[in-house]
């Protein structure tokens, strides 16, 4: 299925099934109109406090290799903006199909930087943290982290 496409094209099928799943749980959910390094940020109310808004970052990763490859601007905004409620959501492929969504915070992202010969720079975990990472830090987890929070 994703074999003929573009890199592009397959992330935006990521995002959409991600913000699919959060619409699904019934969250509160907003996506920009202009991409500016968020792809949806979900508001979270809770009586008589302000609400509390978390952004999300969606990405595209093949099962065998997840890598995010050219994330200099992923981490540009962390480290510029230093946002206290950032997520990296990664829609795994497997077989033509998202298998697995998994998360990682600011702080996480930090720990899988990887900067290549050329001064790009990548995000790359391996397949262990990947297989830690569906058990503990799938998207279920992040959907009820969050409304826990509320």
């Amino acid at each position: 299925m994703f074999d003929n496409l573009e890199r592009r094209e397959k992330g935006k099928i990521a995002e959409f099934h991600v913000i699919s799943k959060l619409i699904a749980s019934d969250l509160d959910l907003y996506v920009p109109v202009v991409d500016r390094g968020i792809d949806c940020v979900v508001r979270m109310e809770k009586p008589g406090k302000p609400a509390s808004y978390y952004d999300l970052q969606i990405k595209s990763a093949r099962y065998n290799n997840v890598s995010i490859r050219g994330s200099k601007k992923i981490i540009k905004y962390i480290d510029e903006r230093k946002p206290e409620n950032y997520f990296l959501v990664i829609a795994i492929r497997k077989n033509g199909e998202y298998k697995h969504i998994i998360y990682l915070t600011a702080e996480q992202i930090r720990g899988h930087v990887y900067r290549t010969k050329k001064e790009e720079v990548d995000i790359n975990i391996s397949a262990e943290q990947r297989d830690l990472l569906i058990k503990s830090q799938s998207l279920d987890t992040l959907i009820g982290t969050l409304k826990d929070t509320s």
